[in-house]
């Protein structure tokens, strides 16, 4: 065991120190990560810029009673790779940064991983300024602490559903909490696909992978019957959603709940999961302002199909939206400009998202951000892609080979 003398013991690990070139610090590292041993934590993160997100700390190396290495099982791998503490950058376990590298100077600027931290950073601090600016609030930062009490509050409230819905089972990933009563062996294949889409979403906004987004996890709540599904909205959440597959509740405290019933078909249920929940993920990234619903879901309907290969929903429905165009020439009724867009423009919306994304990644979670950020929707599209958002259905029209497409006059 290790010693409760903290004087002594700190004198002892700074002597050790200078001799090894061991951090003093390292002891108390083994500390931090000794409830997380054999758990899935958050991040890894080397010096030369790779990151090992969500794996599993198998173990702990030590040697004169200093940490030296970790032992982490990459997500969805078997073998178990040794990491050497020098070449760590970060470590994050419980939402918690528990180890930082503290090099200088020249090693410290080699550091990739750092480089990129520091672009990370800059680019939060710019966007913060502009936010300030437009007079948007962004979401606020959660400590670990805070974290981990949302997270018991879900819990909380899950247990309360459970008492009107005893038959269902709780399980979670890292960023979603998930209670359902369809049977886990059938289930297990639609909650990997939600890591998977909050992974995608990151890797489109330049978000580290591993960063913190949600307010404590998401919620879903997943029903085998309709019945249940629309029961649970009506007598839960007091809303009425009868007739609806899924929906995602963004509420303006930051808290995201996705419910849903699984239908006939698996592959409509898998998209539509990813669907309604990426709506989740675009409420909380960076702050409560909301998308257009043509973008909002155009980037649900683009990110379903990049996660649901297999789910012919988006191609349909593109098919069908292009008939429309070249019949009538137009988008249709309010597309740019309506709470919600009509079923028939899920589309053109999916359509315009993937050209737009095809066309330049980049530049388009830029538009994304500036929308966010509190800009006008029309300035954020010039400042990215340089256009109107006239130029905008001029380029898409003639990609779906209607030339002359409009907007339908307001």
């Amino acid at each position: 065991m290790r010693s409760l003398t903290v004087m002594p013991q700190l004198a002892a690990m700074a002597w050790l120190a200078a001799l090894t070139g061991t951090p003093a610090w390292a002891d108390t590292l083994a500390e931090k990560l000794a409830p997380h041993v054999g758990e899935t934590i958050d991040l890894v993160e080397l010096g030369t810029g790779r990151r090992f997100v969500r794996p599993v700390l198998t173990g702990v190396v030590e040697k004169n009673d200093a940490v030296t290495g970790l032992r982490l099982r990459a997500e969805g791998q078997t073998t178990v790779t040794s990491v050497s503490l020098s070449g760590i950058a970060k470590i994050v376990a419980g939402r918690e940064t528990v180890h930082e590298a503290t090099t200088t100077g020249k090693a410290f600027a080699q550091l990739r991983g750092r480089r990129v931290r520091e672009a990370y950073d800059r680019q939060a601090e710019e966007s913060a300024a502009r936010m300030k600016a437009n007079g948007v609030e962004p979401w606020p930062q959660l400590t670990a602490e805070e974290h981990a009490a949302e997270v018991t509050s879900l819990e909380a409230f899950v247990t309360e559903v459970r008492q009107k819905f005893p038959g269902l089972s709780v399980s979670e990933t890292h960023e979603f909490l998930v209670a359902s009563d369809i049977p886990a062996a059938q289930f297990a294949p639609f909650v990997a696909n939600l890591d998977t889409m909050h992974d995608f979403l990151c890797d489109l906004y330049g978000i580290p992978t591993g960063e913190p987004l949600w307010k404590g996890k998401c919620l879903v709540i997943a029903f085998l019957n309709e019945g249940d599904y629309v029961a649970f909205e009506e007598g839960v959440l007091k809303s009425g959603m009868q007739g609806t597959h899924g929906v995602c509740h963004q509420r303006s405290d930051g808290r995201v709940i996705m419910a849903c019933h699984r239908g006939a078909d698996p592959a409509t249920f898998a998209h539509m999961l990813v669907h309604e929940t990426s709506h989740g993920f675009n409420h909380r990234w960076m702050s409560p302002q909301r998308l257009p619903n043509w973008l909002n879901e155009g980037i649900a309907e683009w990110v379903g199909t990049r996660v649901v290969k297999n789910c012919d929903q988006v191609p349909l429905k593109e098919a069908r939206a292009a008939a429309f165009m070249r019949s009538q020439g137009t988008l249709g009724p309010g597309f740019f400009t309506a709470p919600n867009i009509q079923p028939l423009q899920y589309g053109m919306a999916s359509g315009m998202v993937r050209m737009l994304i095809s066309r330049d990644a980049r530049k388009f979670a830029e538009f994304v951000r500036g929308i966010k950020e509190g800009m006008p929707v029309e300035e954020s599209l010039k400042r990215s892609f340089g256009g109107t958002l006239d130029d905008l259905v001029k380029a898409y029209g003639a990609a779906v080979g209607v030339p002359n497409l409009s907007t339908t006059a307001e």
